[in-house]
């Protein structure tokens, strides 16, 4: 399964067809086009930096001649822009994406596009009203893309990569400008998902954890994907893996509220103490808790057991119980150690203040 299809309410964004493979004349024009427009901005580029550097002498020229300072000439020039603070929608882009949705833009690219804006007589005639409904239907476009829901698990792994590459890079560049430390995690929330775990720190930030806790960073990252994946606490309520019929159950059989699943004790701790027994675990997978089983493939085995039922939980008998206990007897009179002990305080023997 996939995000999407776990969310079936919510808007997707569906991906993009690729376009048609280029022949070779396609190839090679376009590359004669790219060899001309280098040369063209090259060209440019000479021109306004011999301009500069003749503005420059002037200004050094002006600020002797009016005893001010060239900054002060500067911003005299430089006080008008043409960049605004914000990002605006511009109509020329609203109207390429109204094309783009009456022609299925898969099948054209953004200059066909615009050379069929440029040619369309409609644009030309636009009332005012006309003018922002467009607008307004590419901002709406926009803002239900940014909040929309990858439509398979390769497109939203992919998206995954990008944004955490462009975090990584703005929390390095911000080390650099401000001196900060941060530790980012990244792992997938469901076992089906594609997204790949990542890890980063800024400078020796990854020495904290072994000088800290003595455990390397890799293993929090792998115990935070073993933890974000049995989890149902997203917004949108989505069970990842997790299994709630483990602890649920025995409450719901003996009535007692306060039972904990111990699976190193499960003998005497459940079994011998509640009358109670699991049937059915997956053969094949240690019968440890789902939050440290190590693979993918065991955890789906398990979670798909619980919800068909083919592993449950039934209630033995108090002719069982006794049976049981018999057998728990005699394992300890062969000298077997049937319940693990406790471990034992460091510093027992010591006195303690009460």
């Amino acid at each position: 399964s996939s995000w999407a299809a776990r969310n079936p309410t919510h808007p997707i964004i569906r991906p993009r067809t690729p376009p048609p493979r280029l022949t070779d004349a396609q190839k090679a024009s376009r590359k004669i086009k790219r060899d001309q427009k280098i040369e063209r901005m090259k060209r440019l580029h000479d021109t306004v930096a011999g301009y500069l550097d003749e503005q420059k002498t002037k200004i050094e020229a002006l600020s002797q001649a009016h005893n001010v300072t060239p900054k002060q000439i500067n911003n005299i020039i430089g006080s008008q822009t043409h960049y605004r603070t914000s990002r605006k929608s511009q109509l020329i882009n609203a109207l390429v994406h109204a094309k783009a949705m009456e022609v299925n833009a898969g099948e054209y690219s953004l200059v066909e596009l615009r050379d069929m804006v440029a040619n369309d007589p409609q644009t030309k005639s636009l009332t005012k009203d006309e003018k922002t409904a467009h607008i307004m239907a590419l901002e709406e476009y926009r803002e239900k893309k940014v909040v929309s829901i990858r439509a398979n698990n390769l497109a939203a792994a992919r998206d995954v990569l990008v944004t955490t590459e462009r975090i990584v890079k703005e929390l390095d560049d911000l080390r650099i400008r401000t001196g900060i430390y941060a530790t980012l995690f990244v792992v997938r929330g469901h076992i089906n998902d594609m997204t790949q775990s990542a890890m980063h720190g800024m400078d020796n930030s990854e020495d904290f954890w072994e000088d800290v806790y003595e455990h390397p960073m890799a293993d929090f990252l792998r115990q935070y994907e073993q933890w974000a994946c049995t989890q149902n606490q997203s917004n949108n309520n989505i069970v990842c893996v997790r299994c709630p019929h483990l602890t649920s159950s025995p409450v719901s059989i003996t009535g007692k509220k306060d039972i904990v699943m111990n699976y190193t004790n499960y003998e005497t701790a459940i079994v011998e103490a509640y009358g109670v027994h699991l049937v059915g675990w997956p053969e094949g997978v240690d019968f440890i808790s789902p939050s440290n089983i190590g693979t993918v493939g065991d955890i789906r085995r398990l979670r798909d057991a619980l919800k068909t039922r083919m592993c449950s939980w039934t209630t033995l008998s108090p002719v069982e119980v006794k049976a049981h206990t018999a057998e728990l007897n005699a394992r300890r009179s062969a000298g077997e150690v049937v319940r693990k002990p406790r471990k034992k305080r460091s510093d027992a023997g010591v006195a303690r203040k009460r």
